[in-house]
């Protein structure tokens, strides 16, 4: 794909974004159930990466949604309610596993949550990325609370809102001039798995047209990952940033009405 194309479809994506959805972290209200602090600990998990991202388009000079300054805000909401759930799952958990993790998931939110006030390099940035998709991992420890399994396509929709976020920080890294040894396998495997779940979705029976309207918007935003990935051309990383937060926007709401079922 020549440049041209490839800034011209990189244009029309950007008109097509229907909103942005850069990172909104609400407080929890008090009384909330065990589904709800379950719903908001995946989000939690994904808006892990969309930090990363505000911290690295500091790193960009990008004044797009003035990062600087919001980025310490964004830290101090999702501290806040990290520590909300945090002693909200301590309190349930009996797991001793699952408490361990828990435990190890706070202690690298600590140190993340320092390096993310901090002026940003690269360095910091693989720090940031290395603990970010650790905590990813360690707070899936509350499953285990779950009293009954949700359906696959549920379960497809956490991941599947990381992917583009994931995608976006990698190359954004890579824009930085950060070597990153697997970039082309990372990639491919994160293309690859979003369309064998897109398409899984898609074949669910049950799809209102609701979701079927927001499955095609996201398989659609998608696709200009696809070509970031391959050209040879840099895209625009604030096209990125609002293209990654869009798909997100749209898978977690795909997940919010399967949950209504």
């Amino acid at each position: 794909m020549n440049r041209r194309n490839f800034m011209l479809i990189g244009l029309i994506s950007l008109i097509s974004v229907e909103r942005s959805e850069s990172l909104d972290i609400k407080p929890l209200k008090s009384n909330f159930s065990l589904t709800k602090a379950l719903y908001i600990n995946c989000l939690q998990r994904t808006q892990t990466q969309q930090l990363l991202k505000e911290y690295i388009m500091i790193a960009l000079k990008s004044n797009y949604d003035n990062p600087k300054a919001k980025l310490p805000k964004d830290v101090k909401a999702y501290d806040e309610r990290f520590y909300v759930l945090y002693n909200y799952f301590m309190h349930k958990l009996k797991d001793k596993q699952a408490r361990k993790k828990m435990k190890k998931a706070k202690d690298l939110w600590e140190s993340s949550k320092k390096i993310l006030l901090k002026e940003p390099d690269n360095k910091n940035i693989m720090l940031l990325d290395n603990n970010f998709k650790e905590m990813i991992h360690l707070l899936s420890a509350p499953k285990v609370l779950k009293t009954k399994k949700s359906f696959k396509a549920v379960a497809k929709t956490g991941h599947m809102c990381r992917i583009p976020l994931y995608m976006a920080n990698l190359y954004l890294m890579k824009v930085l001039g950060i070597e990153i040894p697997d970039y082309i396998k990372r990639m491919q495997d994160y293309i690859k798995k979003f369309r064998e779940d897109i398409k899984f979705l898609e074949a669910y029976s049950e799809n209102t047209d609701d979701i079927k309207n927001y499955l095609k918007k996201a398989s659609n935003s998608f696709i200009f990952f696809e070509m970031m990935y391959r050209s040879k051309r840099s895209a625009i990383p604030t096209l990125i940033s609002k293209k990654a937060d869009d798909i997100f926007y749209n898978i977690r709401t795909i997940k919010s009405l399967y949950g209504k079922m």
